[in-house]
């Protein structure tokens, strides 16, 4: 009975650190916002010449700001897809932001595709996870910490 008090008392810790940690990063997205708004900005002014190195940097910080919102999924959810999800956005960003040769964009094609069948045939989605286990359709994305709640 200890045992399970203490086990307990850590998953709900944890899951505080979770949250609070998750918030973090939301506020870091939401100042990230901030400086798409001045990037849009930079790159109507900017002359031609400098206009793709800007919206290279603009597209850049976009997919940083996705890959954080994936992360605050991830982090939450504890669920294989956000994992994927977030795995898809690290590798799509690398392609369009460092790749500087045709080898790069052959492996992050291959790693994209990769992720997409793994995610088709081997990460169940929400409706047939209910169906599995008899419950509503999203009930395989339960915040961590509810499993004793949902019944899992």
């Amino acid at each position: 009975m200890k045992k399970f008090f203490i086990e307990e008392k850590f998953k709900r810790a944890i899951h505080a650190i979770e949250i609070i940690i998750a918030v973090i990063l939301m506020i870091g997205i939401v100042i990230g916002l901030i400086d798409l708004v001045k990037y849009f900005f930079e790159i109507l002014q900017a002359p031609p010449d400098k206009s793709y190195d800007l919206f290279q940097a603009f597209l850049g910080h976009v997919l940083l700001l996705i890959v954080g919102a994936e992360l605050i999924s991830m982090i939450l959810y504890h669920s294989n897809k956000a994992l994927l999800e977030l795995i898809l956005f690290v590798i799509a960003r690398k392609m369009l932001i460092y790749a500087t040769s045709m080898t790069d964009l052959v492996f992050g094609a291959v790693a994209i595709a990769i992720v997409f069948v793994t995610l088709k045939f081997l990460v169940k989605n929400d409706e047939e996870h209910s169906e599995d286990t008899g419950g509503e359709a999203g009930d395989k994305a339960v915040p961590a910490g509810n499993e004793t709640e949902q019944g899992q």
